[in-house]
């Protein structure tokens, strides 16, 4: 490769490695909207401390559903709930049964 062609190649390799770190920080700062979650017994008790509600679902039993406005990405190993008053709760992913996404 001559010197022309190795410049070329770091300018194509650095301005790939940017778009990729761009959608990532993207990523981990937007807010995904959410019709209504399903969380099981715990998540619905931090929730409720929180001062918001968690109705029991009625055809599943152990599941409350939750109506938050937006969550965080879900590579976070924690849900990052904002909900319409403004208020932010966070849990444990593990504690969702369910997601529904708004579309």
């Amino acid at each position: 490769m001559s010197r022309t062609d190795k410049w070329v190649a770091s300018i194509l390799a650095l301005g790939i490695a940017g778009l990729l770190l761009g959608v990532l920080a993207l990523a981990a700062v937007s807010r995904i909207p959410v019709a209504h979650i399903y969380v099981n017994a715990a998540g619905a008790r931090n929730i409720i401390v929180a001062g918001h509600r968690a109705v029991a679902a009625p055809d599943w039993p152990g599941a409350y559903r939750v109506t938050p406005r937006f969550t965080n990405p879900a590579f976070w190993s924690d849900a990052t709930l904002y909900f319409r008053q403004g208020t932010v709760v966070t849990i444990p992913r593990q504690d969702i049964k369910l997601w529904v996404y708004r579309g």
